[in-house]
């Protein structure tokens, strides 16, 4: 099993093959003639702020730092804040942030926002000793919910489940955050076994084509945040098979997307058609508060999202992982 500067040398050395669980959505989203800098010289942190343009459809952070930018994020993330009041300890996960923000070198945007008040709503609603041990990230981006994770309940681990390249910019973007954590690359069963009885290590980078090994890991609380509303039908439902039969007596599931998307090729992705379960415990159901309207920096200061967001906190139903049912 390889570790920290060796695990991210090899993801980086097979970030130029495109995963075979990439969906359609990502075809032909890479900026042509650019090299992906961070693959070659992946444990230079600059190059993850200077080239994660070319990965493909991320999304964005910003790099401005100045006090007058900082403030306008601060100003016009007061609406946002006015929500966190209602969740339990907002503040101090709204602290953690901007301090990950700070050693990431980056602006405390909306995005940050967004998986700040996530990450309050698990601690409003969930055991955070119980349901936070063992957290499957999937798909990430730029490793805010990891970060706060790792930052704001301290007894947890994470897996974090990516493609290739966007994995090796999370791991560069918690490196800086968290640099004498251990990362792990998974690869194989036997990997999974070793890493899982050595609590020391709390980061478990799992590529997705890989995610079937999820399944024996006891993961407490799934995470997808954005992402799931770009994977392929086939892809969405085996993650929710495998939460549902991984050997943890419950699983929490946090999801939070559009309620619909149209792909270029014809393939449209509703929230609803997720595969949900009639038995699945909800402990949140609701177009998601922060995620109807974002803010930019030019009137009119804030804007409505395109497509309605939706976001759900659950107890999965459990399967038994011999039998599936």
């Amino acid at each position: 099993m390889l570790v920290n500067e060796e695990a991210i040398k090899e993801i980086a050395r097979q970030s130029s093959v495109l995963d075979a669980t990439a969906s359609s959505h990502w075809d032909g989203k890479e900026a042509k003639g650019q090299k992906y800098g961070l693959a070659e010289d992946p444990l230079n942190f600059s190059k993850a702020l200077s080239n994660f343009s070319v990965i493909g459809p991320i999304g964005a952070i910003s790099l401005k730092k100045s006090f007058p930018y900082n403030l306008a994020h601060w100003l016009l993330q007061i609406p946002f804040r006015r929500m966190g009041v209602k969740l339990k300890e907002f503040g101090k996960f709204d602290r953690i942030a901007a301090s990950i923000a700070r050693r990431q070198g980056r602006a405390y945007d909306g995005d940050l926002m967004r998986h700040t008040l996530t990450m309050a709503l698990f601690n409003t609603h969930l055991d955070m000793e119980k349901d936070l041990r063992l957290v499957a990230v999937i798909g990430d981006g730029f490793a805010n919910m990891s970060s706060l994770l790792l930052e704001g309940a301290p007894n947890s681990r994470i897996i974090l489940v990516n493609l290739t390249k966007t994995l090796l910019l999370d791991l560069a973007f918690l490196r800086q955050t968290l640099p004498s954590e251990t990362i792990a690359l998974v690869q194989s069963a036997e990997d999974m076994s070793q890493v899982l009885t050595d609590q020391s290590t709390r980061i478990i980078a799992l590529q997705a084509d890989n995610a079937d090994l999820l399944a024996v890991a006891p993961v407490t609380l799934g995470i997808n945040i954005l992402s799931m509303i770009e994977m392929e039908p086939q892809v969405t439902a085996a993650y929710f098979d495998i939460l549902r039969r991984c050997p943890s007596e419950r699983t929490a599931f946090y999801c939070a997307n559009h309620f619909e998307k149209f792909w270029a090729d014809g393939t449209i992705i509703r929230f609803y058609e997720y595969p949900w379960d009639d038995e699945d415990t909800y402990l949140v159901d609701e177009p998601c508060p922060w995620d109807q309207y974002g803010y930019r920096a030019r009137p009119p200061f804030y804007y409505a999202r395109p497509s309605q967001s939706l976001h759900r906190l659950l107890y999965l139903k459990k399967h038994d992982a011999k039998t599936g049912a």
